[in-house]
C-alpha cells in the first residue's frame, strides 16, 4: 500500500460537481471531433466499460482536467476497499 494516497476523483462525481449533464459532456466531447453517446459515458463512469485515450483526452479537456487523474467510480470502491482491508487489522488491535 502506497504512503502517499493519490486524490481519488470518480468521473461521475467531477462531472457532477461541474454541474454538468451526461448530454453536456457528451456535446462537449463530440464538439472536439469525438464521436461519443451518453450510454458510453455512462457506461465508462460506472466502470462497465473502458474507452480510448483519444475519448478520454476529449472528456478530460471539458472537465479541466488532466487525463491522468480520473478514476472511474468502479477504480475508487475498489482503491478505498483495499485501503479498509489493509486498515481492519490495525482497528481490530486497538
Amino acid at each position: 500500500m502506497p504512503r502517499w494516497i493519490p486524490p481519488q476523483v470518480s468521473l461521475r462525481a467531477l462531472r457532477e460537481w461541474r454541474g454538468l449533464t451526461l448530454e453536456q459532456l457528451a456535446h462537449g466531447i463530440r464538439s472536439q471531433g469525438v464521436a461519443i453517446s451518453t450510454i458510453h459515458i455512462n457506461n465508462v463512469e460506472l466502470g462497465n466499460k473502458q474507452t480510448t485515450a483519444t475519448v478520454m483526452t476529449a472528456w478530460a479537456r471539458v472537465l479541466g482536467i488532466d487525463p491522468l487523474h480520473i478514476r472511474t467510480d468502479r477504480e475508487v470502491r475498489q482503491y478505498l476497499d483495499a485501503v479498509d482491508q489493509d486498515r481492519q487489522p490495525a482497528l481490530e488491535a486497538a
